[in-house]
């Protein structure tokens, strides 16, 4: 069926762009533990764009789903109810997605753990050097 294989394109296009993300956000967590502002700025640009092509695939999936009168189920349900060609194919991916978003969340946790801990060290690096009446220069990005 031609819509199956559609969802199966989308699927694969959606899972590789996942995986992409991931990529960047190990590029991230180095980056943040660098203290490199410019190139985080540029990975968090790169972020985005990904992010969007990932929102556009939902966007596809879910269309594709409706058509198939599966709106708003999981990928794991339209493998248990697909034709026996593509039950396989579905199930695979849906077992790679369940992995690879755990790895997304994960990432990204672990992210925010490290920028929780990088802006304690600069507020306090900060209120040390004020302690002494040394006023560092602000300089405030384009998006503050």
């Amino acid at each position: 069926m031609p819509l199956y294989d559609e969802l199966i394109g989308v699927l694969e296009k959606e899972f590789e762009l996942c995986a992409q993300l991931v990529g960047l956000l190990q590029k991230e967590r180095d980056v943040i533990v660098g203290l490199d502002p410019a190139a985080l700025e540029l990975l968090l640009r790169e972020k985005e764009t990904m992010i969007a092509g990932i929102r556009l695939c939902d966007e596809s999936r879910e269309r594709v789903l409706a058509s198939l009168g599966f709106a708003g189920r999981t990928i794991s349900d339209v493998a248990q109810l697909a034709d026996n060609d593509y039950r396989e194919r579905l199930t695979a991916l849906a077992s790679k997605f369940k992995a690879i978003v755990g790895s997304i969340a994960e990432l990204n946790r672990f992210n925010g753990v490290l920028i929780d801990k990088s802006l304690h060290y600069v507020k306090t690096s900060y209120n040390f050097l004020d302690s002494f009446g040394i006023q560092p220069k602000q300089q405030l990005s384009v998006e503050a």
